[in-house]
């Protein structure tokens, strides 16, 4: 029962064990990324993290964006991706990223991802926040 989960402030119990299938979770899509939002404050209870599944097909990416509240850490399962992410000296650096390489993004840092390979590209991303916030940014800039 969903109240037996909540605790009297109306926030998820932290001793609460919340198993989450993916098959109950609704894609979202951004760019030409789709996301499988797993686990935060929306879905299965968490109140400190966020993380989900994200896959980009061949020559795709997802926008330019930053988040202001949280660090990201991505971690590529499989395909060849090119990470750009901005360096403290403000400028934009590219990363390439195969399998099993895992990159930390600072917060409020511009990033964005594109897969350069053959096949998808699928990875897990995980926040510091269970209220992750991204901002689009202008693709002009």
């Amino acid at each position: 029962d969903l109240e037996d989960q909540m605790a009297e402030d109306g926030e998820p119990k932290q001793d609460h064990l919340t198993v989450v299938k993916k098959k109950d979770v609704t894609p979202r899509y951004t760019g030409d990324a789709c996301i499988h939002w797993v686990i935060g404050k929306d879905s299965g209870g968490a109140r400190e993290l966020t993380m989900g599944c994200t896959t980009i097909k061949p020559g795709g990416k997802n926008p330019l964006h930053i988040h202001p509240n949280c660090e990201e850490i991505l971690h590529l399962l499989e395909g060849e991706v090119e990470h750009i992410v901005e360096g403290d000296d403000g400028e934009l650096h590219h990363f390439r990223m195969e399998d099993g390489d895992s990159i930390v993004v600072p917060r409020g840092k511009k990033h964005q991802a594109i897969n350069v390979g053959l096949k998808d590209a699928r990875w897990i991303v995980t926040f510091s926040s269970a209220d992750r916030q991204t901002i689009i940014c202008d693709s002009n800039k």
